[in-house]
């Protein structure tokens, strides 16, 4: 983290920020309705439905081969590592350790919202996010190897901008994009360490 701190600073102050808003709205319905009737709209929610986009695969899928192009292996293969690695994790927690964990739309009824009836979201399987894990894996890489302060705060805000559209889009809970948040920058964190370390490790002679 030391490292990176212009990355670093901006996603512990959001998660600082969701756990404050949390202290307030103890219960994650509530929460949620705060959140939802404070700050959607049509216009909104098709933004946020193209910001979400930011924590999928293809993101990852475009940086390894532009790296590829570059011949920048080790770069190239930290992005694929931490993709591997953080998908099957989420799997893992969404399918076996926290399910069914139902999603917000799994809980609150369609009335209660602002919400067209005729979106299709994903009821379960909500902890913890996937975009925002995916995203935070992804942006904290890019400040790992592109070190400018204002890369560096470039990417978190983009991150950070992620895991807000995931609870604008009413997918996920906060508690499940903060998940996403630690968990996706610890892997990232993970994955560079270990790829720097195994660089750094000479070669034993035969």
């Amino acid at each position: 983290m030391k490292n990176v701190p212009y990355f670093s600073i901006p996603a512990v102050l959001f998660v600082m920020v969701c756990g404050i808003f949390l202290s307030f709205f103890p219960d994650k319905v509530e929460a949620q309705l705060a959140l939802h009737k404070a700050w959607y709209s049509p216009r909104g929610y098709t933004l946020m439905g193209f910001i979400t986009g930011w924590g999928e695969g293809p993101m990852f899928v475009l940086v390894i081969i532009a790296y590829a192009l570059q011949k920048a292996w080790w770069r190239a293969g930290e992005f694929v590592a931490a993709g591997i690695l953080s998908s099957v994790l989420v799997q893992c927690l969404k399918k076996l350790v926290f399910a069914p964990s139902p999603r917000p739309m799994g809980v609150i009824e369609w009335s209660q919202t602002l919400l067209v009836t005729d979106l299709d979201l994903p009821l379960q399987f909500a902890f913890p996010s996937g975009h925002t894990t995916t995203a935070f894996v992804f942006f904290a890489l890019i400040a790992l190897h592109w070190r400018r302060p204002a890369i560096q705060v470039f990417a978190a805000f983009c991150a950070i901008a992620v895991a807000v559209s995931r609870v604008y889009l009413m997918a996920h809970w906060v508690t499940d994009v903060m998940a996403g948040a630690v968990l996706g920058t610890v892997i990232a964190l993970v994955v560079h360490s270990v790829s720097q370390r195994v660089q750094k490790k000479p070669l034993t002679q035969g």
